[in-house]
């Protein structure tokens, strides 16, 4: 979804040589086919990106955003729907990887995205809607809200969540609803960002640190 078709094209290529993936034609109707969407997303085209991160959101296929570097608005960018956050610099396993999640619905984002300093001012976006420190917020929510938050923050989705904490999968989904009412967050991504900026998050336990057997699964995927 970047401006510059070459970076497009490139992310294109490089799918299109990973086993077990096949790249679509652009047009609505291949947005419903799709397992995962992929865009290369930048500043430029920061305004396009959300518009289509968020009409795609729980219609069609779940969005992976590729990104060059981190940059301050892509905070922004978390509220429209979006699964995941990669850099370009992934290895292949790596990219691979995170579109498989994604299309499972897990919640991915590099390491490098959360710790890099000029994602910081666009954090504070989570506590104007808070309109109150995140420890406050953290403070106001129940034993169990904190359990679900710590394991949303490593990417897992709800049937794991679940199984992890001997519920149901509806009980995740309730609790994930509340949280984001609770804490004024619109998606799941955002979510992420917030355990993992409170320290809930133990980074050697998320789906794409080892917190999970291998992902890529043997089934073709539609990007």
């Amino acid at each position: 979804m970047s401006q510059d078709t070459s970076r497009r094209t490139a992310l294109e290529r490089r799918f299109a040589a990973l086993d077990g993936f096949s790249v679509l034609p652009h047009g609505r109707g291949e947005f419903q086919a799709a397992d995962v969407a992929v865009l290369a997303a930048d500043r430029e085209s920061l305004n396009l990106t959300r518009r289509v991160a968020s009409n795609l959101a729980g219609v069609f296929a779940p969005t992976l955003l590729v990104v060059e570097e981190p940059f301050e608005e892509l905070a922004g960018v978390m509220w429209f729907g979006a699964y995941g956050l990669i850099l370009s610099s992934a290895s292949d396993r790596e990219l691979a990887d995170a579109a498989v999640l994604v299309s499972n619905r897990y919640t991915v984002v590099s390491e490098e995205i959360i710790e890099d300093e000029r994602l910081s001012e666009g954090r504070l976006a989570f506590e104007w809607t808070l309109n109150n420190d995140a420890q406050s917020a953290l403070d106001g929510l129940s034993r169990r809200e904190r359990e679900v938050l710590a394991l949303v923050g490593t990417g897992r989705n709800n049937a794991e969540i679940a199984a992890r904490l001997w519920v149901s999968s509806n009980t995740v989904r309730s609790h994930v609803q509340r949280l984001m009412r609770k804490l004024g967050l619109r998606s799941r991504l955002c979510l992420v960002v917030f355990a993992h900026e409170l320290g809930l998050v133990d980074m050697n336990d998320t789906v794409l640190n080892g917190g999970e057997e291998e992902p890529v699964a043997p089934a073709p995927r539609r990007a």
